[in-house]
C-alpha cells in the first residue's frame, strides 16, 4: 500500500507541476483544476506518513519536540497564507498586490517553509522511512513549484519583484532576520 502511495505521490507531483507551469505561462493564473492538482501534490505524500496509519501520542522528548516543530510550522504556514489578505491570491487565481510585509520580510515563501516544518515535526514525532520519503517528495515538489511561481511573479510584477528577490531570500536566513531587526531599530 505504501509503495503504491509513493509512486502515486511522485506522479501526482509531476503532473501538478507541469500543469501549473503550463497554466501560469498560458493563462497567467491557475484554474480550479490546477489548484486541485497542487493540493493533491501537497497532500498525497501525507497519506504515506506513518502516523496516519499508526499514530501514538508523544511519549519521548523527541516526540514532544517534533510535535512543537509541527505546530510552529503549521502556524507559520497559516500566518503566511492569511497574510495575503485575499482569498483569490491565496488560491493562486489572482496575483493581487506583491506581499512584502509580515513574514514575507524574512523569506519569500513562509507558507512553504511552514509546511516543510510541519512535516518535519511529524517525522520527528513518529519516525519512519515513509515519513522521510513524504518529506522529501513534498520538499522537492515545493521547491519546483517555487521556481515556477517565481517565473510567473517576475512576469506579473516586473522590477518590484526582482528587487524583492534581491532583498529577501527565497526561503529563510538569519541575514533576513538581522536586516528586519535593524530596520525596526531605525
Amino acid at each position: 500500500m505504501l509503495v503504491k502511495l509513493l509512486v502515486i505521490s511522485i506522479a501526482t507531483s509531476a503532473i501538478a507541476l507541469f500543469y501549473a507551469r503550463w497554466e501560469y505561462a498560458r493563462r497567467g493564473k491557475l484554474s480550479l483544476l490546477g489548484l486541485l492538482l497542487l493540493c493533491a501534490m501537497l497532500f498525497m505524500p501525507n497519506l504515506m506518513l506513518h502516523y496516519v496509519f499508526d499514530y501514538k501520542l508523544p511519549s519521548t522528548t523527541l516526540d514532544y519536540f517534533g510535535a512543537c516543530v509541527a505546530m510552529a510550522g503549521f502556524a507559520l504556514c497559516l500566518f503566511g497564507i492569511f497574510h495575503f489578505k485575499s482569498l483569490a491570491k491565496m488560491l493562486c487565481v489572482d496575483a493581487g498586490e506583491l506581499t512584502t510585509s509580515g513574514p514575507y520580510r524574512f523569506g519569500r515563501n513562509p507558507q512553504y517553509v511552514g509546511w516543510i516544518l510541519f512535516l518535519l515535526g511529524w517525522a520527528l514525532n513518529d519516525w519512519s522511512w515513509w515519513c522521510l520519503a513524504a518529506l522529501l517528495i513534498v520538499a522537492v515538489s515545493l521547491h519546483l513549484l517555487v521556481l515556477i511561481e517565481e517565473q510567473h511573479l517576475r512576469r506579473v510584477f516586473g522590477e518590484p519583484y526582482v528587487e524583492f528577490c534581491r532583498r529577501v531570500p527565497r526561503y529563510w536566513s538569519s541575514r533576513s532576520l538581522n536586516n528586519a531587526s535593524a530596520a525596526s531599530d531605525k
